[in-house]
């Protein structure tokens, strides 16, 4: 009966079977391209060589690549000369201070939000958890 009922519709109905093997076609296409470009993303949005991405040390990367070498270069050597200056060692050991002191109490937060989260926080290696507390580049 089920065969008869569909020959009937696929007789009297042409253009709808054309038109459900052209959304097959289309749909096929469509995951195809979508699985395509999932594979293609952590090419696009990876980090570097280097391991600077987008995140810390990849703004700073990005802000330098509209300047020459020459350039770059001075603004190098410039920063190491500054950062040998007395209140700007105070000030950068402030910071790191201020954020290991954010880090310890975003932590406890979290923990106090969701208990059930420590697991997790424990899987963290401690240099990605304070990830700014071992590195220099603002």
């Amino acid at each position: 009966m089920a065969q008869i009922a569909s020959c009937l519709f696929c007789n009297l109905f042409p253009a709808a079977v054309s038109l459900l093997e052209d959304m097959k076609i289309k749909s096929l296409i469509t995951v195809s391209l979508l699985a395509g470009a999932l594979q293609l993303s952590p090419v696009v949005f990876g980090q570097g060589q280097n391991g600077n991405g987008p995140g810390r040390g990849g703004r700073w990367q990005q802000r330098l690549a509209s300047l020459s070498p020459e350039e770059q270069a001075k603004l190098k050597a410039a920063r190491e000369k500054a950062m040998q200056d007395p209140s700007v060692e105070a000030a950068h050991e402030k910071m790191r201070q201020a954020r290991k002191d954010f880090m310890t109490a975003m932590h406890g937060a979290m923990v106090k939000a969701d208990p059930s989260i420590q697991p997790v926080l424990d899987k963290i290696p401690k240099a990605g958890r304070h990830h700014g507390a071992e590195q220099d580049e603002d």
